[in-house]
């Protein structure tokens, strides 16, 4: 079994560390999709809010805003 049970969103909190930021827009815009179930990404996404490309710090932040509204 995987560390957090789901292993789509392992593999897409995964990528939101690679190098291309354009992978890493998109995991970000995918897991915003999840709602409830990415949950566990929330940490990894904080992160991104300081990533030097903008277009990952927005998908990041429409992703939290999603997650955190959804999980509070």
């Amino acid at each position: 079994m995987s560390r957090h049970g789901d292993l789509l969103i392992e593999k897409l909190i995964e990528r939101l560390d690679y190098d291309d930021p354009i992978t890493r827009r998109n995991a970000a815009g995918a897991l915003r999709l999840h709602g409830d179930r990415a949950a566990p990404a929330i940490p990894a996404l904080r992160r991104l809010l300081s990533d030097e490309h903008k277009m990952v710090r927005m998908e990041a932040e429409r992703a939290l805003e999603r997650l955190t509204t959804r999980v509070a």
